[in-house]
């Protein structure tokens, strides 16, 4: 099983989040990856930073967004970060989603036929092939494997036809199963090896001693998951549409407070790690009994600590060495 830390690049400095990156490597955890919000923080520059100061680290985004980048200078900026750390990027690829994306003054295309003319254009530009501008962009000296994040199970699909891996999100254990095998299928039926092309899972986890604060804090954190549509429904699926149905009338009468309570203990517990260092421990280790081979944790603020001082009793309490 590898084990790794994602961190919400919006929710901590650049400089936090580079000086995080040698501790994670000499910790024993096998990658580091950084999340971006569209026009929020750039995890591209974030990870070039992270490669430079580690030397066996995988290295990654969660995900670089398919719409606020051209394609080109995302593949020149991807094989700069390769070329300062061989073989260890990660680059991943998400939509966010349409509200986010219309908001942020882009328009919103299909995510699936952007995810796909996106990975043409990058294998385009690491193959060195001449693109839209003046001069053919530097190829890449090595691999550089292209993970789609999926939340809809036609784009977990599309995945294993068309990306390198997978990378999964606020998934229950049944959730996962299902996108896992349906991102397997798409990739054999396309003539594909998929035990070549891993899946990751992104948990978001919350530690401290006391369970109901960090109970609180995961509330507060995934209250504002469950209003999205498409986090609703892929809830609703797995068994909480009671729970998204309360949660939408709360927040359609504006109680915030009743929708956070909406949000049961099982489904905390689903979906994200927390409590005290044993406790996160032993749902890392139910969820490597159900087949999740790759857990990337996601620290978060629980008060009175920062995500910084999450990711700091993190790397102290969970490090795999």
């Amino acid at each position: 099983m590898r084990l790794g830390i994602t961190l919400w690049g919006f929710g901590l400095g650049y400089r936090e989040a580079v000086e995080l990156a040698p501790r994670v490597e000499e910790a024993g955890f096998q990658n580091l990856f950084m999340v971006e919000g569209p026009l929020s923080n750039d995890g591209v520059t974030t990870v070039a930073m992270m490669a430079a100061r580690t030397s066996r680290l995988l290295v990654g985004t969660n995900i670089a967004n398919v719409y606020s980048r051209h394609p080109t200078m995302l593949g020149n900026a991807a094989v700069a970060i390769d070329e300062v750390a061989p073989e260890r990027l990660i680059l991943g690829l998400g939509p966010n989603n349409r509200t986010m994306i219309s908001q942020a003054g882009f328009a919103w295309r299909d995510p699936r036929e952007v995810l796909h003319e996106t990975t043409t254009a990058l294998r385009a530009v690491f193959a060195g092939q001449p693109g839209p501008g003046p001069r053919t962009p530097r190829p890449a000296s090595h691999v550089i494997p292209i993970h789609w994040a999926g939340m809809a199970l036609e784009t977990c699909a599309a995945a294993g036809a068309h990306a390198d891996g997978l990378m999964l999100y606020l998934n229950t254990p049944g959730r996962y199963r299902r996108a896992v095998e349906r991102f397997r299928r798409a990739a054999t039926e396309a003539g594909r090896d998929p035990a070549r092309l891993p899946v990751s899972l992104l948990i978001p986890t919350f530690i401290h001693e006391h369970l109901p604060t960090a109970r609180q804090a995961a509330r507060e954190f995934l209250v504002h998951y469950a209003r999205w549509p498409h986090y609703a429904k892929t809830f609703a699926a797995s068994g909480y549409a009671r729970e998204m149905a309360q949660v939408a009338s709360a927040y359609a009468a504006g109680d915030l407070a009743t929708a956070m309570a909406a949000l049961s203990d099982v489904l905390l517990d689903d979906v994200v790690l927390l409590g005290s260092p044993s406790r996160i421990r032993e749902g890392i280790a139910r969820l490597a009994e159900v087949g999740v081979e790759w857990m990337t944790l996601g620290p978060q603020a629980v008060a009175p600590e920062s995500l910084a001082q999450q990711a700091e009793r993190m790397i102290a309490t969970l490090a795999p060495r």
